[in-house]
């Protein structure tokens, strides 16, 4: 409590002004803290992973520590994990060795509750609709056409389509996502202000009526309740790494069916309280950035001064990197490029790597003019990023001019194909009739705007995951999500609600003389 009470002071918040949730975690009233300051952005992404990760989080911690190890005041601010990825397969999300976040088991079983909170007001939505066509009210939903899906904060496959029984008369197929990739979790995790939450929810899509009409949240008259249960789910929740830099983690989007970025009220508060604010995107940078780049960033308000790509030599092999010329490296770091991003390359430096490789990559970045840094924190600690923290806070004062990709007023269709040629490296794709129409149906209303959202496999930048011959990427669903202001494009197969695999992480995870074990 001692060392969290030192961080508190030390960011100048008043003690009115936070609330324990434990010894070691706080929550923050925000609202009298944003824009006193406005400190440099740095964004961590990385090469598409491993299915174990390749560092971005314990990167994003080293690198924090880093900074503020050479007196660079620095705050971190990460994403919530989520207990699906805890219980499955990924695992938890707080980093490791000497790089992480603390307590561990805390952050990633339950929290301050955040993930409940955006679980429960998810579902009244949910409840509420199908008490409205219970009832026969006068909205009149039909409910062969609810917009708004139920969600759980697990990997639950079997909830992917559930049949619902209403009353003896009338049932509905429902689907679950996960609480990561949930509607609410996004209007929440974009929101800016409490005043904008209460706005995107009131004008939240969620179903038609029987003649076509879209009905908005408003009309269920039930906002009042859904501001009272995430009254504190909002308030960013502020930690500590092992080596003491603050460190806010704030909602959870999944990267590779959401945004995959910590809230827009954390980022924008550790850019008030700090000189330098580090954010992580999920996956690699074909979700996380492009989605952070053109979705979270879609009013060109939080365009990062740094980007970091982290890369290690087992994703580089993985990716058969050093037959092909770093090939699949090369277009990460054009993702970054096309925007005339100022960029670092962070080599994530795990025990038993190849010497020779290693040498093969460091002369590669310097033949193509990269910027690079070894990271040696996961097993040094603070002192082990220093020279990653000094190359990063350098290029932060390196000027740059932003060059957007997508404009607002371009066609669906164009902003689609503009993801991906420029991050997929995909010529040609198909639109499925369902899709068509769709975009046919938004393009006729004010939303065709909107940046869009795409929902796509994390395991290789094209999304042909069984290496295919004559591979061609296709659009199965549009769906537009009004409160998070964005357009939601399904490609093959990917589901918004995963399952757990043969073996997950729920089978070594146990209760011993009251500690938590077997955490990864």
């Amino acid at each position: 409590m001692e060392k969290i009470l030192k961080a508190l002071d030390m960011l100048k918040i008043d003690k009115n002004d936070y609330e324990f949730y434990g010894k070691n975690i706080v929550k923050i009233d925000y609202e009298k803290y944003m824009n006193n300051n406005k400190g440099k952005l740095i964004l961590m992404t990385s090469i598409n992973p491993t299915p174990a990760g390749e560092g971005k989080t314990t990167t994003a911690i080293g690198l924090a520590d880093g900074l503020n190890y050479i007196n660079k005041k620095t705050v971190l601010a990460l994403r919530e994990p989520s207990l699906g990825p805890v219980f499955g397969r990924k695992g938890t999300a707080t980093g490791g060795g000497e790089s992480e976040v603390i307590p561990m088991d805390d952050i990633n079983l339950h929290f301050t509750g955040d993930f409940h909170a955006i679980t429960t007001a998810n579902n009244l939505i949910s409840a509420q609709i199908d008490s409205e066509i219970y009832w026969n009210t006068d909205i009149k939903i039909d409910p062969n056409n609810v917009v708004w899906k139920r969600c759980l904060d697990l990997n639950d496959r079997a909830l992917r389509k559930a049949e619902i029984k209403i009353s003896s008369k009338i049932s509905r197929t429902e689907e679950f996502t996960i609480t990561a990739a949930s509607n609410m979790m996004t209007i929440l995790s974009l929101s800016k202000s409490i005043n904008d939450l209460r706005e995107r929810l009131d004008n939240s899509l969620i179903a038609y009526n029987k003649e076509g009409k879209e009905i908005y949240l408003k009309e269920l008259k039930i906002t009042g309740s859904l501001m009272a249960i995430l009254k504190n789910a909002i308030k960013p929740n502020l930690v500590l790494t092992k080596y003491d830099t603050p460190t806010l983690i704030h909602c959870g989007p999944f990267a590779n069916i959401a945004t995959g970025t910590n809230s827009i009220i954390s980022t924008n508060l550790g850019l008030s309280l700090g000189d330098y604010c580090i954010v992580e995107s999920g996956f690699g940078s074909d979700l996380g950035f492009e989605k952070y780049i053109n979705v979270v960033n879609q009013d060109n308000d939080l365009i990062p001064d740094c980007t970091v790509m982290v890369v290690t030599l087992r994703a580089l092999n993985l990716h058969n990197d050093f037959e092909n010329k770093f090939d699949h490296l090369e277009k990460h770091l054009k993702h970054i490029t096309q925007y005339n991003l100022n960029l670092v390359v962070a080599i994530n430096f795990i025990e038993g790597d190849d010497e020779k490789q290693l040498s093969t990559l460091k002369e590669w970045l310097d033949k193509n003019n990269y910027e690079w840094e070894m990271n040696e924190a996961y097993t040094k600690g603070a002192s082990g990023a220093e020279k990653l923290a000094i190359k990063v806070s350098e290029i932060c004062e390196k000027q740059q001019t932003f060059k957007k990709l997508i404009d607002s007023n371009e066609t669906i269709e164009e902003k689609i194909s503009k993801v991906i040629k420029n991050f997929y490296y995909l010529n040609d794709f198909k639109i499925s009739e369902k899709a068509q129409m769709k975009i046919k149906e938004i393009s006729k209303t004010m939303y065709s705007n909107l940046p869009i959202c795409m929902v796509k496999s994390s395991n290789s930048i094209d999304g042909n995951d069984a290496n295919e011959n004559n591979y061609e990427m296709i659009i199965k669903d549009i769906n537009v999500n009004t409160g998070a202001k964005f357009i939601l494009a399904y490609t093959n197969n990917v589901m918004s609600m995963p399952g757990l695999n043969k073996d997950p992480n729920s089978k070594d995870i146990d209760l011993e003389s009251g500690k938590v074990t077997g955490l990864k």
